[in-house]
């Protein structure tokens, strides 16, 4: 690649791409209007034009030739690309943003790329249009890192504030409380329906139906009971009785030890979906780490977000519907029990903070797409939806990553 510091100006760039591109205009405009959602003031065209301009401060890097190949790019062009001709262009419109500006360009390109795998004309190794992609997207970011470097910042005193008083806790409280010494328990269940009646009106909450409640007729209080246990706040190894574990004496206390058994209850609240206790899918249980921590990060998602983060990044096509609504009705559940806020966009009050990272670093190790894992890079839907990519293209991107 050249060593040239001189770029040409901006006209010359841009007539250096159009000749460039000559060929591939047409089809890649007729592609971005059937498979791409492109702002309307700027339209197909502009973007091509801006792909232009910026192609043609790439093409001035190489040694000179003939008929520039335009679709084919090695890892080391893309890194010029991003680190000297973006940039440089991004300066040169005088925009008073011009990191804006160069993200918009890097999405240009990220698209164009998608429009050569998507249609054959990529004609490079496979391996570098994989590696051109990751260069070209944001870098991705670690969720537990994120939400341990802000938990860090909550004293304890501000953590034990909200979790001392929190919804879980105080049921938890409450089963202690009602537990006493030790209740029989009937085969198969772990808590016998009286007990169950006695906590909701310890706990100032209606009974889900008619007659005896069963602890499965209360998803929110079987999800905390089957915590317990599993917290060893319980004791259910007898099959015919439940009483107070090993951990139910300190576990309000004011030690790191106590504090972090704190941490797992109430993380495992806000997180795990009570409809899914004992296995199965929910979508629920897949978004909500995503939008707590964008609420951790400062940028809580109103409806719009949520409404895309889960139609796009689930790539449920038409059960979508079905699972926004889903993920709204655990997020109503969660702020009836006083645990995130009661309408969009969604935030989660600092104390519960190193609950949520807890919880989330526990589940490190299989988290789904949406959280960032093995199937799916946590930026790919934020650098789609820049780019406006479809459904079908999203799919097409994921391919090409090697079904990441």
């Amino acid at each position: 690649m050249s060593t040239r510091d001189e770029m040409p100006g901006l006209d010359e760039l841009r007539e250096t791409g159009e000749r460039a591109l000559r060929g591939l205009r047409g089809p890649l405009e007729e592609w971005l209007r059937e498979r791409a959602v492109v702002d309307e003031e700027v339209g197909a065209d502009g973007v091509v034009d801006a792909l232009a301009a910026s192609l043609g401060g790439l093409v001035a890097l190489r040694p000179p030739a003939r008929e520039p190949v335009v679709t084919r790019f090695s890892p080391e062009e893309v890194e010029a690309l991003t680190g000297r001709v973006l940039p440089a262009l991004a300066r040169s419109t005088g925009s008073p943003e011009p990191e804006e500006v160069e993200a918009d360009l890097r999405a240009v390109w990220y698209q164009f790329l998608a429009f050569l795998a998507e249609t054959g004309r990529w004609s490079g190794p496979a391996g570098h249009l994989e590696t051109c992609l990751l260069i070209l997207g944001p870098e991705e970011v670690d969720l537990v890192q994120v939400l341990q470097e802000a938990a860090e910042g909550v004293g304890a005193e501000e953590e034990d504030a909200a979790v001392l008083g929190s919804f879980p806790v105080r049921v938890a409280s409450a089963v202690l409380a009602h537990v006493g010494e030790g209740v029989a328990v009937p085969d198969d269940e772990e808590l016998a329906p009286g007990d169950v009646a006695a906590l909701l009106s310890a706990l100032e909450r209606e009974a889900p139906g008619p007659g005896a409640p069963h602890l499965e007729d209360v998803p929110w209080l079987r999800q905390v009971v089957l915590a317990m246990l599993d917290l060893e706040l319980l004791d259910g190894e007898d099959e015919t009785a439940l009483a107070p574990g090993p951990e139910a004496g300190a576990w309000l206390g004011a030690d790191p030890e106590a504090r972090e058994l704190r941490r797992e209850l109430v993380g495992r609240f806000l997180l795990d979906d009570p409809a899914t206790l004992d296995g199965g899918f929910s979508v629920a249980e897949a978004v909500l780490p995503t939008v707590l921590a964008a609420a951790v990060a400062g940028d809580p998602l109103d409806e719009a977000a949520l409404t895309e983060l889960v139609e796009e990044g689930a790539d449920l096509g038409p059960a979508a519907a079905a699972a926004v609504g889903e993920v709204h009705e655990r997020l109503a559940d969660l702020a009836s029990f006083g645990l995130v806020s009661d309408r969009a966009p969604w935030t989660v009050e600092r104390g519960y903070w190193p609950a949520l990272a807890a919880a989330v670093a526990a589940e490190e190790d299989a988290p789904g797409g949406l959280l960032g894992g093995e199937d799916e890079p946590l930026w790919f839907d934020s650098v789609a939806d820049t780019l406006g990519l479809g459904d079908a293209q999203k799919q097409q991107i994921r391919d090409i990553l090697g079904g990441r």
